[in-house]
């Protein structure tokens, strides 16, 4: 009996010309998070870091940690591509639209404690080249924040204006998977709150980031 071989990747046969994959062969291939598109529901739960500096700070590893504690459950819908909505970011970006919320609770460095409640729309990248490696997702969210009273890192850091309890929520997030399971994920995200330059009261350049860890499960 004969072996068949296959290659995941095209083979010069000499005599034969070897035809590149379209873009749209490329866009159907098979792909590790493709087994997400059956789970819409996802749950998260995570703890994060405040960092004393700003956003930007924050983006390049400045770290400076302000003595705050964020617990947090989140629980996130994905719109399915088949929807007119879902259908027009899927042909426009590639990406999945979700609309989640997020319950926090905030431990001051006193010991006490701040409710925070969170709601946001979010673009997710996960049909990504080496998800047969490393199932892999990227995510930018955005929506509003809520908290029962001003956390301390933003009222010490408030540089310019003042704060506020409601403020613009910025959500940036990663995941990463076994590739045979990738409804289970690891996930890290920085939970950023901010004035978004006064359009929140007098809240000009004051907020809190917060660095995060924690696993998913979709369902």
């Amino acid at each position: 009996m004969m072996a068949v071989v296959s290659f995941p990747f095209p083979v010069s046969v000499p005599g034969q010309e070897v035809v590149p994959e379209t873009a749209s062969e490329q866009g159907h291939r098979p792909n590790a998070n493709d087994k997400l598109e059956s789970t819409p529901w996802s749950v998260t739960m995570f703890q994060g870091w405040t960092n004393n500096n700003s956003l930007n700070r924050t983006l390049r590893f400045i770290w400076d940690h302000s003595g705050e504690y964020i617990y947090s459950l989140d629980v996130a819908y994905t719109i399915p591509p088949t929807t007119g909505f879902g259908r027009f970011f899927d042909r426009l970006l590639a990406a999945r639209v979700q609309v989640g919320g997020t319950l926090n609770t905030r431990r001051q460095p006193s010991g006490s404690w701040i409710p925070e409640v969170s709601a946001y729309a979010a673009l997710r990248w996960r049909r990504l080249p080496w998800n047969h490696i490393v199932a892999t997702s990227f995510a930018v969210g955005e929506g509003l924040s809520m908290v029962n009273q001003v956390p301390d890192v933003e009222i010490e850091t408030a540089y310019v204006g003042g704060t506020s309890r409601l403020l613009n929520y910025v959500m940036l997030e990663m995941t990463l998977a076994v590739p045979s399971v990738p409804q289970v994920q690891l996930v890290g995200r920085i939970h950023h709150r901010s004035g978004a330059f006064g359009v929140f009261g007098d809240a000009v350049q004051s907020g809190s980031n917060t660095v995060a860890l924690g696993f998913r499960v979709h369902r």
